[in-house]
């Protein structure tokens, strides 16, 4: 298990974590995964939707954060899935609903809002873990949007 320095902040006995989401905590980074047993950032996404929100999210094949793939391209696959997915206005987003984000300035990755503030999301080198997305946060700048699923 790969600890972020930026979880030391958060525990899971905090009062506005959900007590759902310590089944999602320390989960394995898998560069494409789609399972319980490796995610990426979209697998984890969907995962959680489909588990714990009666989603219905397809794996959509291709969206996968894979070392050497054009951050372009990935950026281009996000952006044409995102249309699936309704807009939701900053402030009123709610526990299942994702979050947009922008590394290496492109929308190429995804959390969970889990409660006021706060996401469940996995990245490279690092296993699933909760984060402020809120006010003083490293990913408050990042934040491109977030979103419902229409299959949700």
């Amino acid at each position: 298990m790969t600890i972020c320095q930026e979880s030391l902040e958060i525990h899971t006995d905090n009062d506005q974590i959900p007590y759902w989401c310590t089944q999602y905590i320390g989960l394995n980074f898998r560069e494409g995964g789609r399972k319980r047993t490796g995610l990426d950032c979209y697998g984890l996404l969907r995962l959680v939707i489909n588990e714990r929100f009666g989603g219905n999210i397809p794996e959509y094949e291709g969206i996968a954060y894979r070392g050497g793939d054009d951050a372009d391209f990935l950026a281009t696959l996000m952006n044409e899935r995102i249309r699936l997915w309704t807009p939701v206005r900053i402030g009123e987003e709610r526990p299942g609903d994702g979050i947009l984000l922008r590394v290496m300035g492109r929308p190429i990755h995804v959390g969970i809002v889990i409660a006021p503030g706060l996401m469940l999301h996995i990245e490279k080198d690092c296993d699933s873990l909760i984060e402020r997305y809120s006010t003083g946060s490293r990913w408050e700048r990042r934040i491109l949007g977030f979103y419902r699923h229409a299959l949700r």
